[in-house]
């Protein structure tokens, strides 16, 4: 487990580089499901994944909900149905905007740009 914070601590349980890359930003989608638990002992599951904000396109989002992203409450899934297929997210995921940073920045040195980007996912 890593920490995110003082009030968090997170794991991630499977990462996954998705076929085919995206028609706008041309870098592959990465998947990375965790777990994060809180100071109580309450564990969420969490999707971080690319492709979000195509403004940066390689920047990672934490279960993202895009109008109230820096907002510490319910963030709701924020992610494409497509993109949560098969992996699990809590409804009711609370996350401070530290603790996503945290688990951003650990999805990004798991995927950096040359690992999402489709000619280097061949070789």
């Amino acid at each position: 487990m890593a920490v995110a914070n003082s009030s968090y601590e997170f794991e991630i349980t499977s990462t996954e580089a998705r076929d085919g890359a995206h028609p706008k930003s041309g870098l592959l989608t990465a998947v990375v499901q965790g777990t994060c638990t809180d100071k109580d002992g309450n564990v969420f599951d969490f999707i971080a994944t690319n492709n979000l904000d195509q403004r940066y396109p390689d920047r990672f989002k934490v279960n993202w909900n895009g109008s109230k992203a820096r907002m510490p409450e319910v963030v709701g899934f924020g992610i494409a149905e497509d993109v949560r297929e098969g992996t699990k997210v809590s409804d009711e995921l609370y996350f401070t905007r530290g603790a996503r940073i945290a688990i951003a920045r650990k999805c990004k040195a798991l995927f950096p740009l040359a690992r999402l980007t489709p000619a280097a996912d061949a070789s």
